[in-house]
């Protein structure tokens, strides 16, 4: 997810995250800061289990205390995004606190 989709599908979320990061300066990708604010405002942690043997990953995500794992293998980069809008989804129905 771009940090334009998210402005669009997710207007408030992404007012909050654009407040938090105004005033600071991180030399993060921007999926990697979207992360960080995620995890640091909301009780979820994105984790990414690496599969050895192919360098995919699974993606999990823990939801106030509550994971799951996805059965699926991806590269990072996709398993970040998959795992940001899940993140997102939880964030907007109302499931993270």
């Amino acid at each position: 997810m771009t940090l334009k989709e998210l402005a669009e599908s997710f207007p408030d979320i992404y007012k909050q995250y654009s407040d938090h990061y105004s005033s600071r300066r991180m030399k993060l990708k921007p999926i990697d800061r979207l992360i960080s604010f995620i995890e640091s405002e909301y009780n979820i942690s994105i984790i990414n289990i690496v599969q050895e043997k192919n360098q995919n990953f699974k993606p999990c995500i823990r939801i106030n205390g509550n994971e799951t794992k996805y059965d699926i293998s991806l590269p990072l980069s996709r398993s970040k995004s998959f795992l940001v809008t899940k993140a997102l989804e939880a964030i907007n129905m109302g499931l993270a606190s």
